[in-house]
């Protein structure tokens, strides 16, 4: 049996060439096997890396999620606190704009209220002026007090004011164009006369007065001036004068105190009708005092003199000058201070 198995053997090893050699198709496919599994190995190993890189990726996507949405966390904050920052400064805005309106309310008010204030003023200050320039006919009063209301209204600066400043200034080249009456002025005069009356000589009463002589401040010897002065009191005691009226010696002076009267009488209705620009009775009142100066006082007298230039100097003194009246300027405050009163408030 020891026998049997060695040539068992090398028998087997003698066979399997010829095993091997006639079947090629086994070798192909352990070939096949082994590459297949080299193949499924590298397949393995690149799978194993393609695993660790998507491993990788996803880690690395993760974090960029993470910061992603650590950004659009820390974004939406941000937008957030924008927003209500942004709800903030709306309240903010719209709190200041009801404010703004309530002043633009309450400024409105108060212009309205200064400007209806202002135009009540000015209705007053010109109807005093209309009324002066129509009764004492001074034009610089009235120029003054409308130049004055023009600028009164130029400080408003309200656009309403246009039309009142465009009549005031029409009124004012009207005022200016027209010819001056200085009624202040002969006023004056006639009270000066009024007042000097009670002062001015009688014809009567002329040459009683005794005039100082210079001589005798040129005298330097006592018994020179004492005998000058004797002289002077004997040349007063006779004077011879020429009077043409008589009865004007027998005036008692009474009538010299009516005459007086009567004289400022027809001064003051002269000074009441130059008032009134009646031209008419104005130079008759002057005229009759200018005769009763010339008839019963000293026409020789300074004072009697320069009274009686005054009066002839007034008589050619027209008066009858038509004084422009302010009714466009008077119009134009009314319908404005109308208009300001329906507006809304």
């Amino acid at each position: 049996m020891n026998q049997d198995n060695p040539n068992t053997f090398s028998a087997a090893l003698n066979s399997a060439p010829r095993h091997f050699a006639q079947q090629p198709a086994l070798i192909l496919a352990i070939v096949a096997i082994l590459a297949s599994a080299g193949a499924w190995l590298y397949q393995q190993n690149a799978m194993e890396s393609l695993k660790l890189e998507l491993s990788r990726e996803l880690a690395s996507n993760n974090q960029l999620q993470q910061a992603l949405r650590q950004s659009s966390l820390e974004s939406s904050q941000a937008q957030q606190k924008i927003i209500s920052r942004l709800d903030i400064q709306e309240s903010k805005q719209a709190e200041a704009g009801a404010r703004q309106e309530a002043l633009n309310h309450m400024y409105d008010n108060l212009s309205r209220g200064e400007t209806l204030h202002s135009l009540a003023e000015v209705e007053q200050m010109l109807s005093f002026a209309s009324q002066q320039l129509q009764i004492a006919g001074d034009i610089n009063s009235a120029l003054t007090a409308l130049n004055n209301i023009d600028v009164q209204l130029a400080q408003l600066n309200r656009p309403e004011l246009i039309s009142v400043r465009q009549a005031l200034t029409k009124d004012i080249n009207t005022l200016k164009g027209t010819p001056y009456l200085d009624v202040i002025g002969i006023t004056a005069k006639l009270n000066s006369i009024i007042d000097s009356v009670d002062q001015l000589p009688l014809i009567v009463d002329a040459g009683h007065t005794i005039a100082p002589t210079h001589q005798a401040n040129t005298q330097h010897n006592t018994a020179q001036r004492f005998g000058a002065e004797i002289w002077h009191e004997l040349k007063q005691l006779i004077q011879i004068r020429r009077i043409d009226q008589p009865d004007l010696i027998l005036l008692s002076p009474e009538q010299g105190f009516f005459l007086r009267e009567n004289i400022k009488l027809r001064l003051l209705n002269a000074r009441a009708a130059l008032l009134l620009r009646n031209e008419t009775a104005f130079r008759s009142d002057l005229k009759a005092t200018e005769r009763y100066l010339q008839q019963f006082f000293d026409a020789r007298a300074p004072a009697t003199d320069n009274a009686i230039k005054v009066l002839r100097q007034l008589q050619t003194q027209p008066l009858a000058i038509t004084m422009p009246d302010l009714s466009a300027s008077l119009t134009a405050v009314r319908a404005a201070r109308t208009t300001a009163e329906r507006a809304k408030p």
